[in-house]
């Protein structure tokens, strides 16, 4: 079952983020993930919630996830993004089956 990772940045330092996308990506890749959204102007259709970055990644499952967050290689792409944006996350992994009738 793939994981997605779905984000919201609030981005205050364009250029140190555009650093972090181009380190970020190539090693997502190498950890089996691939992006499906990059949204800068998502817009809301119901509720308040307004994003400003809005990204969605898909991994090959949870574990694929964890290992490349926690990876050494990252720790210090990571340090990049921190400097550059406030964000929130999420893992979903992808268990959907259809409704009993």
């Amino acid at each position: 079952m793939s994981a997605l990772v779905i984000i919201d940045l609030e981005v205050h330092d364009r250029a140190r983020m555009e650093q972090y996308e181009q380190g970020a990506i190539a090693l997502m890749a190498r950890h089996g993930a691939r992006p499906l959204v990059r949204e800068l102007r998502a817009e809301n259709y119901e509720g308040a919630w307004a994003p400003n970055f809005f990204v969605i990644l898909e991994f090959p499952d949870r574990e694929a996830v964890r290992t490349f967050y926690d990876s050494e290689e990252y720790q210090a792409i990571k340090t990049l993004r921190l400097q550059a944006a406030h964000s929130n996350g999420i893992i979903v992994v992808d268990r959907a089956e259809p409704a009993a009738a």
